[in-house]
């Protein structure tokens, strides 16, 4: 019994995890889409806090003040150095990239990561850095906008917390950069659910409403659909290609029903580092050389100011261009008061940027790498917002020639992705009634253990495999994709796991896993005996095993693996081998990311962040409040006001007090308005009501009074009709009780006589109470100023008392007739011998509760016509 129990916990502790909301995320190098995946929240992409339906990829301060989207994006103009976007190529780099993005740029430190300066970091951010100079990492800053986007998504799931998300990354994303990103998720307290490609999302969003033909993966019957997803976004351009299919089962064979399954293959991505942001330098750099050669100030070049305003400018010249032939281009005090003036032309631009080939390049590239043509694709899906741009387009059509009609802009080419993401999102979370769909995505590099490869480039993720190892005292695994290491596996006391190991031939069998989202890690090392393996441990070699082992768990692993071993024989069941755990440590290898120590720091930086931005809206909230407050109260002040509330039911003492405290508060508020604590401001809104309280008493009584004094008087007629009625009834029953024959007794009275007193008695006593204050508030009634006697409230209370009291009466239930006495034994030998009625049937035993229960209905159809009421 003890492992079902523990079974039923698990599973207890997973649900809510299942059914939390859960945040998709479409992080983009320029522009970031969400969606949030919870019941009652409407499928569709989340808006910014100004109703933007993509949030600018940045984050930046205004001095003290974090901002992020569009007003993170406006504010590089005048605070550069505190701006840091294109935070997505930076994750996981090794090298300062080349282009001149960012206007205060990174730095590499002596540990190979790059870390961005912050001139004049807040005061509120602790622990203060060591040096402006070295202080956000590019994980850092991604948590920052992290924060950002899960606000927003709290902000519509009703303040339910929002701590899991799934997310897309571009699927040449290796393994350090995968690991960045979970990392800044982990930061902002948010769990990873999964990582899917962007094309895959994109495909996903594709699939939703569509139907595909049939096909069987075991027998190769049918055929696929395949597309292209072509997505030109601001620093990239990518092409995955995706087979798509339909397979259908019954779920039992009784069954009449099909059940339907998408499938969504991902066979190959190919990609280039070109996308919107080059074309948006190349109209930079044009401009620049303009004004330059215009103005003859060189130094533009290299101010951080000038060139924000030419990148800024530069991105609306490239929407202009991609409907228009020419931009005017008009920019006031670009750089030394000088003002700048130009016109650009369409065909200029396409004669500057001469990367035209590396628009088109990926999508030849992903035909080569699955083995197919032109011929096999159904469509080419356009996606990002760079597909947009004419140049694109006719790139992309000039290489095609005449099979351009292969390009489909059937989705949405902004938010395609997140909607994708989000429809993944609610496949696992358990709360959705989902079109059935599986995706499969496969990994871009190999991924070695020496100089075998364990996991081959292709394979699909979500595999694991067993690795047979002797136990040396120095073991270890180090693990590389394509050539670059990226995980280093070492064992503790494993000399005397061994010492203590007693079956023969020990080994070390450590379980690796390509998990879902193409992170490589270790799920769990045990020491067995190599004549229990399925095969002969030989060095490092791979040999593909179950996770715990035995004949039930290798038939699950070679199912997943595609069946290595799919051929071996099948052996007589064997002792249960001994298996022992081994303590195991992993190590990331390659480009690192932020050590144990780093994490903690930069925890408390963002967490003294939220805290004084929680503290700093809760002052602006209290002082938004007060001041509104005080600007109502002036109006009503005022001696043409309509409202005269305040000049009725005030007398002048009051009136004149009450505006004096506001044209105080007033005074102090524009003087003290930005360093005011809440509290402070709190009290000083307390202080006002305080004056007019009694005010406000009088006009609210005086407005409610009658209305209450009516319904209080409805309900003492209704308390004394009862009464009355009651007691009439009372006497009838009384009546009747004396009056019945023995053999046919009637019910007793419905309620009792210490009932009707108390009901008499509540109405007595509102009588002498209501009497007693009205008469003193009718003396006062035409004097508003006056305070009230009588009030809504007890009125309200008292009616309501005896209304349910009264109430709680009329639902009782009336009161059964009892039953008549038993017939003596001496009037039973008086009666006559025929009137003795012949048994139903002979039993000696007969339940006396029977012949009860039967005479039930006629004392029941008896008392039946009788109402006491």
């Amino acid at each position: 019994m003890r492992l079902p129990r523990c079974l039923i916990l698990l599973f207890a502790l997973l649900l809510p995890a299942v059914q939390a909301a859960i945040l998709a995320i479409d992080y983009g190098a320029e522009y970031t889409k969400l969606s949030l995946v919870k019941p009652g929240v409407p499928f569709d992409v989340l808006l910014d806090k100004d109703s933007k339906r993509k949030i600018s990829s940045v984050v930046g301060w205004k001095r003290e003040d974090r901002v992020f989207g569009q007003e993170g994006k406006q504010a590089a103009t005048r605070f550069p150095h505190t701006h840091f976007p294109y935070v997505k190529p930076l994750l996981a780099a090794g090298e300062v990239p080349q282009l001149a993005l960012w206007p205060n740029p990174p730095s590499l430190t002596d540990e190979g990561t790059l870390i961005f300066p912050h001139p004049k970091t807040p005061n509120h951010v602790t622990p203060a850095p060591n040096s402006h100079d070295e202080v956000w990492s590019p994980i850092a800053l991604l948590a920052h906008q992290i924060a950002y986007y899960r606000s927003l998504a709290e902000s519509v799931s009703e303040s339910e917390a929002v701590t899991q998300a799934v997310v897309t990354v571009p699927a040449w994303w290796t393994q350090s950069q995968r690991r960045a990103y979970r990392d800044a998720l982990e930061l902002q307290g948010m769990s990873c659910l999964a990582m899917i490609g962007e094309g895959t999302g994109v495909a996903l969003n594709y699939a939703m409403t569509r139907t595909f033909p049939d096909y069987d993966p075991e027998t190769g019957l049918g055929n696929k659909e395949y597309h292209i997803v072509y997505d030109s976004g601001g620093l990239s351009t990518s092409a995955t290609l995706v087979g798509l299919y339909q397979t259908s089962y019954k779920p039992s064979p009784k069954s009449k029903t099909l059940i339907n399954t998408t499938h969504i293959d991902s066979l190959a991505v190919s990609w280039e580092d070109v996308g919107g942001v080059h074309l948006d330098m190349a109209i930079r750099d044009m401009l620049t050389a303009d004004f330059v050669a215009k103005s003859g100030k060189t130094d533009a070049a290299k101010d951080a100011r000038a060139q924000a305003k030419l990148q800024k400018e530069a991105v609306r010249v490239k929407h202009i261009l991609s409907a228009n032939q020419n931009s005017n281009v008009n920019i006031e005090s670009l750089y030394d008061d000088v003002d700048f003036k130009s016109t650009l032309s369409r065909a200029a631009l396409e004669g500057h940027f001469d990367n035209a080939t590396q628009f088109t390049a990926p999508v030849f590239s992903a035909l080569k790498s699955a083995g197919l043509t032109l011929d096999d694709v159904t469509s080419i899906i356009m996606f990002g917002g760079n597909s947009r741009v004419p140049f694109v387009q006719a790139a992309l059509r000039d290489a095609l020639h005449d099979k351009e009609d292969l390009i489909a802009q059937n989705v949405n080419s902004d938010e395609a992705a997140v909607l994708g993401a989000a429809f993944y999102a609610a496949g696992l979370s358990r709360q959705f009634k989902m079109k059935s769909i599986e995706v499969s995505e496969r990994s871009v590099y190999d991924i070695s253990l020496g100089d075998e490869v364990i996991f081959p480039a292709g394979t699909p993720l979500g595999q694991r495999k067993s690795l047979l190892s002797k136990p040396e005292t120095d073991l270890e695994l180090e693990f590389s994709q394509s050539g670059n290491p990226i995980l280093s596996v070492t064992y503790a006391e494993l000399d005397k796991t061994v010492a203590n190991f007693t079956s023969p031939s020990p080994v070390v069998n450590t379980t690796i896993r390509l998990d879902s989202r193409g992170i490589l890690s270790v799920a769990n090392a045990i020491l067995v005996s190599n004549e229990t393996a399925t095969e002969p441990a030989t060095g490092n070699g791979g040999v593909l095993k179950g996770l715990f082992g035995g004949k039930k768990d290798d038939k699950t692993a070679e199912g997943t693996e595609g069946g290595d071993d799919a051929n071996a024989t099948e052996t007589p069941a064997a002792p249960k081998a001994e298996r022992v755990p081994i303590k195991f440590r992993e190590r990331a290898l390659g480009i690192k990311g932020l050590t144990g120590v780093e994490k903690r720091q930069t925890q408390q930086r963002l967490a003294s962040i939220a805290t004084f931005e929680a503290a700093m809206r809760a002052r602006e909230e209290a002082r938004n409040i007060l001041e509104g407050y005080l600007y109502r109260l002036s109006n009503l002040l005022e001696e043409d006001a309509e409202n005269r509330a305040l000049h009725e039911f005030a007398t002048d003492s009051e009136r004149a007090n009450l505006k004096d405290l506001v044209a105080v508060t007033f005074d102090w508020l524009h003087e003290n308005a930005e360093d005011a604590d809440v509290k402070t401001l709190f009290g000083k809104r307390t202080a006002i009501e305080t004056l007019e309280s009694p005010i406000v008493t009088r006009f609210t009584e005086y407005q409610s009074r009658g209305k209450a004094i009516e319904n209080f008087q409805k309900a003492m007629f209704a308390g004394r009709a009862f009464v009355v009625e009651a007691t009439k009834n009372r006497t009838e029953a009384l009546e009747a009780v004396a009056t019945a024959p023995a053999d046919k007794p009637v019910a007793p009275p419905k309620f009792t006589q210490e009932e009707l007193d108390s009901v008499s008695t509540q109405l007595k006593d509102n009588e002498e109470w209501v009497d007693a204050l009205m008469e003193e508030q009718v003396k006062i009634e035409e004097d508003k100023t006056s305070n009230p006697v009588i009030f809504t409230k007890d009125l309200d209370e008292r009616g309501k008392k005896l209304q349910g009291t009264v109430q709680r009466l009329e639902k009782k239930k009336n009161p059964r007739a009892p039953r008549p006495p038993k017939p003596s034994a001496a009037a039973k030998d008086k009666e006559p011998e025929a009137a003795e009625p012949t048994p139903a049937k002979e039993d000696p035993e007969v339940d006396e509760s029977a012949t009860t229960s039967s005479a039930a209905p006629e004392t029941t159809t008896a008392d039946a016509g009788h109402d006491e009421l």
